[in-house]
């Protein structure tokens, strides 16, 4: 109830700092499949939302709030309340699988403090901007980094074929896989599976492509030199975690292996986005808070750590 509780206080927040009243008009262009690239390749949260509004009552207590606060017209404001509401959820869902998680090294204190951690960073992510993929895009990344960590390693798959309906990011999850098995299992396994989710990557993002055809985008493709042109988005990003991007490389020298090894892909994640996306944008980096986070627990608060922790540093059971 706690989590739940501060996902409702995460979307109550993003409401005062999201653009709101342009919800609707961004919605129908998403269902509609008008929208600009790359927003109509990320369809997964838009059609929830739109499955989501003939469930929930019109005159509902988020719809009032938002009339009151925005002034929206009744056939406007009802789509906004049912992402607001549909954030919440997933926010507090987050917060809930991720204490879970936490728990395969930390005790159960310390993996509810590095939960409202993370629920105390979502709200210095949003921007007027509006994305709305996001949550279900770190719900995924949670799951993904969950479920490796207690070793089924198969249920990557689903998880890539949801995620990258919602959003491509979800490439990253068979680069995770690899990393995180390199030379822990047999390499015909750790081929044959990080293929499979390269496949259903592929096949999730292509059946996007046809079915919507090419699309312009709506900004500049290459961000480089915007990104680099001021100190701003910079420092955006090292204010995100803070002090956790140092303590994540310390812990990173001892701490559990699939932790330390998702590290690896951060250097080429960042590349990346200084070349294709807007850094400032820092939500587009909390895909490595179940890393970042865990990491940094370890190396703050050793006495926290679970008596099943070494067993993440070696070899993952065999299923």
């Amino acid at each position: 109830m706690v989590y739940l509780g501060l996902g409702a206080i995460s979307a109550l927040v993003w409401a005062r700092l999201a653009n709101v009243p342009v919800l609707p008009s961004w919605h129908a262009d998403m269902v509609g499949g008008t929208a600009p690239a790359p927003n109509q390749y990320r369809p997964l949260t838009p059609w929830v939302a739109e499955a989501l509004s003939y469930l929930m009552p019109s005159g509902n207590p988020v719809a009032a709030y938002f009339t009151t606060l925005f002034g929206m017209p009744a056939g406007m404001v009802e789509i906004a309340a049912v992402y607001a509401t549909l954030r919440g959820v997933v926010t507090g869902v987050t917060l809930i699988c991720f204490d879970r998680y936490l728990r395969t090294w930390l005790s159960p204190g310390a993996a509810a403090a590095g939960a409202m951690c993370l629920a105390a960073i979502l709200p210095f992510t949003y921007l007027r901007v509006v994305q709305e993929s996001d949550p279900v895009n770190l719900l995924v990344f949670v799951l993904a980094f969950w479920a490796l960590a207690k070793g089924r390693d198969l249920l990557l798959i689903p998880l890539v074929l949801i995620g990258t309906v919602n959003r491509e990011t979800a490439a990253m999850i068979p680069g995770l896989y690899l990393v995180a098995r390199w030379r822990q299992r047999p390499p015909w396994e750790v081929a044959w599976r990080t293929a499979a989710m390269a496949a259903a990557w592929a096949a999730a993002y292509g059946g996007i492509l046809l079915l919507y055809g090419r699309r312009e985008y709506y900004c500049d493709v290459v961000m480089l030199w915007l990104n680099l042109s001021s100190w701003a988005p910079t420092a955006h990003l090292g204010v995100l975690f803070g002090a956790m991007w140092i303590l994540a490389v310390l812990g990173a020298q001892k701490g559990p292996l699939l932790l330390r090894r998702s590290l690896w892909l951060l250097p080429p994640y960042l590349v990346l986005h200084y070349i294709v996306a807007m850094v400032i944008e820092v939500r587009l980096f909390l895909p490595f808070a179940p890393a970042i986070i865990p990491l940094s627990w370890w190396v703050l608060f050793p006495e926290t750590r679970s008596d099943t922790a070494g067993r993440s540093k070696g070899r993952p059971a065999r299923k």
